[in-house]
């Protein structure tokens, strides 16, 4: 939380309320203490020092680093097993798809042969069973 407040000669003092839990006579639990914000008269000063820096002297001609590698895209597959994370799967032929799947993804480094469109075609089947039936108008 901060305040703020003009003086006569126009300059503006900041106010900052800090916890201080030490000094207070009601213990840790209680208490605020205001005092000035010497921080923000600094960071003022350190913006003053930027701008003046970067008008004397512009920018050398210094090659630019190349930029970082990018890398590599996640697994397709694992964004898909994501969304059946904390979700339910009643039994029957959804759920035991699904415990396949994960004992096939589990099976080692290259996760069974799993593929993106098996992900999709179950949760495709497990969305289409929790989609609600058409309403009928009103006549």
């Amino acid at each position: 939380m901060t305040s703020s407040c003009q003086g006569a000669d126009g300059s503006v003092k900041v106010m900052a309320l800090h916890w201080d839990a030490e000094t207070h006579p009601m213990g840790p639990q209680r208490g605020w203490v205001i005092a000035m914000a010497a921080e923000a008269k600094q960071k003022a000063e350190g913006k003053e020092k930027k701008a003046k820096a970067s008008t004397e002297a512009p920018a050398a001609a210094a090659p630019k680093a190349p930029p970082p590698p990018r890398r590599p895209p996640a697994d397709p597959r694992l964004e898909l097993l994501k969304k059946f994370q904390g979700k339910f799967l009643p039994q029957g032929v959804l759920r035991d798809r699904y415990n396949a799947v994960m004992e096939r993804w589990d099976s080692g480094d290259d996760h069974g042969g799993v593929t993106v469109e098996g992900l999709k075609a179950l949760l495709d089947d497990w969305k289409g069973t929790r989609e609600k039936p058409p309403r009928l108008p009103n006549a």
